[in-house]
């Protein structure tokens, strides 16, 4: 009995492991993720990343326009947030993975708080709900893809 005892906590102990190492390793990167979900206040977009990534042969740089590392571009909300008020200067810094992409808005390496003077102009930056429907409804109208009056509902989820 006791031979049997050690034989099912081993094979106990052993799954139990596999177990842990399922949850505590990051699964492999398989491309683009399947869907994104944005947030936004004419409703929730479901936004097939893996369709337009793969089915329409788009290039990363197509949308994210981003001349950092291909592989890894900066998220869209980074760049183009809801809005440029307090809580997102007082976050953005945070967000970039480092200071050379300061220079994309700022004329210097900011290091600290930045004066008003010093401040870059971000009245050229579109928010969010802007760059996407200019980068979105741009290549809809090109491609042939739902655009124009009427077309909301079949990205937005509650208009």
């Amino acid at each position: 009995m006791n031979k049997h005892l050690i034989a099912v906590l081993g094979v106990t102990g052993a799954l139990f492991l596999v177990s842990a190492a399922g949850y505590i390793l990051p699964a492999p990167a398989d491309g683009p993720p399947a869907r994104v979900l944005l947030d936004n206040t004419g409703g929730r977009v479901v936004f097939a990343h893996q369709v337009h990534a793969q089915d329409y042969g788009l290039d990363c740089a197509d949308c994210h326009h981003d001349e950092g590392d291909p592989e890894h571009p900066v998220p869209c909300g980074d760049c183009h947030p809801s809005a440029f008020d307090a809580a997102w200067a007082a976050s953005h810094q945070q967000r970039f993975a480092d200071k050379a992409q300061c220079l994309r808005c700022h004329d210097g390496d900011p290091t600290g708080g930045v004066a008003a003077e010093e401040k870059p102009d971000t009245s050229w930056i579109p928010v969010r709900t802007e760059a996407f429907h200019g980068q979105c409804m741009g290549c809809h109208e090109s491609m042939s893809g739902p655009a124009g009056d009427g077309s909301c509902k079949s990205c937005h989820a509650g208009m």
